[in-house]
C-alpha cells in the first residue's frame, strides 16, 4: 500500500499552535491581545519561547531540546505602510541561517490581495498567495502555489467557512488527490478549545501525521487538540491529543503579558 507522510505545518512560518492565528497578516489591523512572552513546555519535553511587541507582532521566538539545548531560533522585524507589510524572518537551524521575507500587499480596506515570499536574499518570489475574496469583510478563499507550480499555471485554493459569531470554523485545501481540513471549534465564550486536522486521499493512499500524536491507528491521518485552563483574558494554558481512547498532554504554556 501506498501511504504520504504529512509533517503538520499549519502556516508557513509559525509552528505553535494558535499561539498566534496562522491567518493573522490577511488582515492588515491586528488584533492586540497584549501578550509579550510565552513559554510553551512541549510533550517531546523540550519548549519554545515567543517574544512579542506591544503591537502583538511576534519579534523573536526560540526552541528547545529536552536538553535545554537551542534547536532553532527566530528573529522578527516588520515595515508597515498603508497598502504594504514586509515581515523579514531570519534564523539558525543548527549551523545554518536562514532568511524569509514576506511582502503582503493590501487593500485600502485592509485586506490582503497578494502575498510573496522570498529566500535568502533572492528577488524571485518562492511562494505565491493570490485571488485573495472576501464576503462581508471575511476571507472566504484564496490560491496558493509554489514557484514551480505558479510558473506551471497551478495552484491549490483554500476555502473558508464561518460560524454565526463569524468564527473561523473550517479551513480546506485541495491539492491534486488530496484535501486537508483544519476544524476549529470553540466554547460558549468564544474561546477555541478544539483544533482539528485531518489530511483525505481520493486515490485512498495511506496517509501519516507526523510531529503530532495521531487520532488512532486506523485515522493516521487525523489529529485532534483540545486547549483548556483558559486564563482571564482568554488565553489557553494548557492542550491535549485527543486520542480515540484517551487523552494525551501535549503543552502547557506560561503567559506574560504588558
Amino acid at each position: 500500500m501506498k501511504f504520504r507522510i504529512f509533517a503538520l505545518f499549519l502556516i508557513v512560518f509559525f509552528s505553535s499552535f494558535h499561539a498566534f492565528d496562522e491567518d493573522t497578516f490577511y488582515y492588515k489591523n491586528l488584533e492586540y491581545n497584549g501578550i509579550k512572552k510565552i513559554t510553551e513546555k512541549k510533550y517531546t519535553k523540550g519548549k519554545a519561547i515567543y517574544f512579542f511587541d506591544m503591537e502583538g507582532h511576534l519579534t523573536r521566538e526560540i526552541h528547545f531540546n529536552r536538553r535545554n539545548e537551542i534547536l532553532s531560533e527566530w528573529i522578527y522585524d516588520y515595515i508597515v505602510t498603508d497598502t504594504l507589510l514586509i515581515m523579514r524572518r531570519i534564523g539558525t537551524i543548527g549551523n545554518n541561517e536562514q532568511k524569509h521575507i514576506y511582502r503582503y500587499y493590501y487593500t485600502s480596506l485592509g485586506q490582503c490581495y497578494k502575498c510573496r515570499l522570498y529566500f535568502s536574499g533572492s528577488d524571485i518570489p518562492s511562494h505565491f498567495w493570490d485571488d485573495f475574496v472576501y464576503e462581508d469583510g471575511l476571507l472566504v478563499s484564496y490560491t496558493e502555489a509554489t514557484e514551480q507550480q505558479y510558473s506551471n499555471g497551478i495552484s491549490q485554493k483554500i476555502v473558508y467557512a464561518y460560524n454565526e459569531k463569524k468564527q473561523k470554523s473550517q479551513k480546506m485545501n485541495t491539492s491534486g488527490a488530496y484535501t486537508t481540513f483544519y476544524s476549529y471549534l470553540y466554547n460558549i465564550s468564544g474561546q477555541l478549545t478544539d483544533f482539528i486536522h485531518e489530511v483525505v486521499n481520493s486515490d485512498n493512499e495511506l496517509v501519516v501525521l507526523s510531529g503530532v500524536v495521531v487520532y488512532s491507528k486506523n485515522n493516521t491521518n487525523k489529529s485532534h487538540i483540545r486547549y483548556s485552563n483558559f486564563d482571564k483574558r482568554g488565553n489557553w494554558k494548557k492542550s491535549h491529543f485527543v486520542t480515540e481512547k484517551s487523552k494525551l498532554f501535549r503543552s502547557k504554556r506560561k503567559i506574560e503579558y504588558w
